[in-house]
């Protein structure tokens, strides 16, 4: 009997998951199908700067489709930002993308990334636990009469943001994002004119790059050619343990 009523319900998710025209499935889960769920990506370390949910997209119709994504910010916890990668870029500034992301039928595409990044690491003070709730939805208007449409939520939650290191944030900071160059300019903190430690972090946390620059009027440049494109964030420490905080992005 126990066999039986398995089968059944084996048979019934079979069903439903082959009526759902375009599956939304978690890569951390071993692709499990997950439209219309809530998943949460959850951290305790105190070191966490990035949180990330990887998802797969399978076209379950016959017809290739067309697909965009539109973000929903449920609610964002203080001090993070977040992206998502869709397609053939990623998409830091956006609710909506304006590149249709092609699969064929039967195909799946795992190119799917979402995002939520702590960039107050070196700051003070520190934050509070807390998360952010982000819904995306995918979809297709071009090809069916009803829109091909499956959505996600996705919970980031932070329990433990410790803040390692005590900074001001730079008053401005130029072209951002850019593929050359980046300028800086700091609060009057010390000289004017000084050579400063800068240390350069990826979106992880890692030390991707160590030098000294020379500010000229609190103003300084990096040259950003050695990084790959993505989020960065850069630590300017002084002679007498002042420290400067700020982020940006490389194309």
């Amino acid at each position: 009997m126990r066999g039986y009523i398995l089968m059944i319900v084996l048979a019934v998710t079979s069903c439903f998951a082959s009526a759902q025209q375009l599956l939304i499935l978690d890569r951390f889960n071993g692709n499990k199908i997950v439209n219309d769920s809530t998943l949460t990506v959850y951290s305790s370390d105190p070191t966490t700067i990035e949180l990330t949910q990887y998802f797969t997209l399978k076209n379950n119709t016959d017809k290739p489709l067309a697909l965009f994504l539109r973000k929903s910010i449920n609610s964002i916890n203080d001090s993070t930002i977040d992206y998502f990668c869709f397609g053939i870029k990623c998409w830091p500034d956006t609710y909506l993308t304006d590149v249709p992301d092609s699969i064929q039928p039967g195909a799946s595409d795992s190119t799917f990334a979402s995002h939520v990044v702590h960039y107050r690491r070196f700051e003070n003070p520190p934050l509070p636990p807390g998360s952010s709730s982000i819904t995306y939805t995918i979809f297709d208007n071009t090809t069916f009469p009803d829109p091909v449409k499956a959505k996600v939520t996705v919970v980031y939650h932070l329990s433990s943001l410790s803040i390692e290191e005590h900074s001001q944030k730079v008053i401005g900071v130029w072209p951002n994002p850019t593929s050359r160059n980046i300028t800086f300019r700091t609060n009057p903190i010390g000289p004017v004119n000084s050579m400063r430690k800068l240390a350069i972090y990826n979106s992880m946390g890692s030390l991707i790059d160590e030098s000294v620059v020379r500010l000229e009027n609190y103003q300084a440049t990096y040259p950003v050619e050695i990084l790959n494109a993505g989020f960065y964030f850069g630590l300017l420490s002084g002679s007498k343990g002042e420290k400067v905080f700020f982020k940006f992005q490389v194309l």
